[in-house]
């Protein structure tokens, strides 16, 4: 079916393409071309003699967009992707995808809409897609292949996640009192019906924004996420609304610029059970509120901007499109997953988290997913993470002639509620990140020479009379970067980053209804180095090459589990048009 559909696109893509020689401006053709190529090797027990210890793979891939305007006021884009993974010949192996589809126009000049597939995001409470793990600030030569990924499950760094269905916006304008009022809707198809068990279950929201002036606006969110009635023969249905409220304020003085911003609201999540036409209930219902605000303070003749922010998240807040995680760590590793002669389990690290496709998750699920602690153990969520109040604190400056530039960020977060015990975690987070741009403290060198140096410390803390009550967990990161222009276009890249954590903390255990039956004694002793070279020639400001060794290593003697590392050599070719 699926090579159907793509034959089907393509002889409309070559029909358009001969309709575009007479009118270029409603046709043209875009995309992405990449190839990779990787020789890994697995380093561990000296006396391993089962599993595999080296692994070569690869693949070319070309995305050919169609991009077609028919008139004005429409605007229709189609992305057909053609794959060959290495180790084929004369097709074998090779597929081919559609990619995307969809319309957007306009309709009397003033509602916009989209229909198909749409990148779509409303509020870091209600529709947001959260980095994941480790994302912030990682070097680029340890980051090459998480663009990839993101590239394919289009995250495309401005925290939108990938939906199917219909988008539009449209706003009206004012004379007086306010500028203008903008409405934003759209609803989106999470999983079809099986027409037996499974119901289909749709997400919609949207949201109503109140432009009073410059300095002040304030709007309103709704999303639910729900099951549709009478879709299967399942009288259960499942949702989650979630309304909140936002306001903006701006302000100038003198050489000072002023900004407070917040959200409010409140959510539920339940099942309605219909099976008694005359008494439908709520099963397994879980409510709560957040309050969440930022104060952010510029200084112009320093660039200095300096942000503190107050968050009161309840522990029954749940919200499915902004606590989705983009990582699922209940599965295992793609590469290498079992080694040793007893065939264990790999466990999972820093390395898949930056290489393995199979871990992301592209689309919106119920429930507060697994999380590994020694990454993240304090908004695991986001800001949207349930249980947490507190402040954070951020510092940044960027020196004028960009020789320089710093970040400063605090957090000192709690739970509001104890989990088990009436005693409350602490929580407290320190980073600091440096970028020095070399060349501009040279006059005399016109070559980039940046380095890239930062530092993070996660600490979670509960005290108590009894020993069980008593957890300590604590995670440092580290790392360094240097990207260095040898000649015109050739670039040289260095890079290391560690971490290490240790100690324990206890995780609860929450059935299929969000309901805590149990907690787990979390446990580690975890260090973790990768360092890497490469070269890299950026044919124009679209299509570079890379050849890239990375050597990564891992140990936890916590688990038990024998120590393990690979070693990576990379070929990556990528071409944008």
């Amino acid at each position: 079916m699926t090579k159907k559909i793509t034959v089907i696109a393509l002889l409309f893509i070559l029909s358009v393409s001969s309709y575009a020689q007479e009118n270029t401006k409603k046709f043209w053709l875009s995309g992405l071309s990449r190839g990779v190529y990787s020789l890994d090797e697995l380093k561990g027990e000296e006396t391993d003699t089962t599993s595999a210890s080296k692994a070569e793979y690869g693949h070319t891939l070309v995305d050919l967009s169609a991009n077609i305007r028919p008139n004005e006021h429409t605007y229709i884009r189609t992305t057909i992707r053609v794959r060959n993974d290495y180790g084929g010949f004369w097709g074998s192996g090779t597929t081919f995808d559609l990619r995307e589809l969809y319309l957007r126009g306009l309709i009397a000049n003033s509602v916009r809409y989209q229909v198909g597939d749409m990148d779509y995001k409303l509020s870091p409470f209600t529709f947001y897609n959260n980095n994941e793990d480790l994302y912030e600030n990682t070097l680029d030569i340890f980051n090459m292949y998480s663009e990839m990924m993101h590239y394919d499950y289009f995250f495309k760094g401005n925290n939108t996640w990938r939906q199917q269905g219909l988008a539009t916006d449209f706003s009206l304008s004012f004379k007086k009192g306010i500028e203008e009022l903008q409405f934003n809707l759209f609803t989106s198809r999470i999983n079809p019906s099986n027409f037996s068990t499974v119901s289909d279950r749709v997400f919609f929201g949207g949201n109503l924004t109140m432009v009073q002036s410059d300095q002040f606006s304030a709007g309103l969110n709704y999303i639910n996420l729900t099951d549709v009635a009478g879709t299967s023969n399942n009288l259960n249905y499942f949702k989650n609304p979630v309304l909140t409220g936002t306001y903006k304020v701006n302000a100038i003085q003198g050489n000072f610029k002023f900004q407070l911003d917040g959200e409010s609201g409140f959510s539920k999540s339940f099942t309605e059970n219909n099976e008694d036409p005359d008494n439908v209930v709520k099963e397994n219902l879980v409510e709560d509120y957040f309050n969440y605000s930022t104060f952010t303070t510029d200084y112009a003749p320093l660039n200095l901007k300096f942000t503190i922010a107050y968050r009161n998240v309840g522990q029954g807040f749940r919200s499915a499109g902004a606590q989705m995680r983009r990582l699922k760590f209940a599965t295992q590793a793609f590469m290498f997953n079992r080694y040793t002669n007893e065939q264990i389990v790999r466990p999972i690290g820093m390395w898949d988290i930056h290489n393995d496709p199979t871990l992301y998750n592209s689309q919106i699920q119920v429930g507060l997913a697994e999380f590994y602690p020694q990454y993240n153990n304090i908004d695991p969520y986001g800001l949207a993470t349930p249980n947490r109040k507190g402040l954070d604190f951020n510092l940044i400056h960027i020196d004028e002639q960009d020789r320089y530039s710093f970040s400063l960020q605090y957090g000192m977060l709690s739970e509001i509620v104890g989990l088990g015990v009436d005693d409350l975690k602490k929580f407290n987070t320190l980073s600091a990140n440096l970028d020095l741009n070399i060349e501009n403290m040279l006059p005399i060198y016109d070559k980039q020479i940046l380095i890239q140096l930062g530092y993070t410390n996660d600490q979670t803390k509960r005290t108590g009379d009894q020993d069980f009550i008593q957890t300590e967990l604590n995670t440092q990161r580290i790392y360094a970067g240097l990207t260095l222009e040898l000649t015109d276009k050739l670039y040289y890249l260095a890079g290391y980053e560690a971490i290490e954590a240790s100690g324990d903390d206890y995780l609860a255990n929450r059935d299929r209804n969000d309901v805590i039956d149990d907690f787990t004694l979390f446990e580690t002793e975890l260090s973790e180095k990768i360092i890497g070279m490469g070269l890299r020639y950026e044919f124009d400001d679209k299509n570079n090459l890379q050849i890239l060794w990375q050597d990564y290593n891992w140990s936890n003697s916590v688990l038990g589990t024998e120590d393990y590392g690979f070693d990576r050599l990379s070929v990556i070719y990528i071409m944008k048009f």
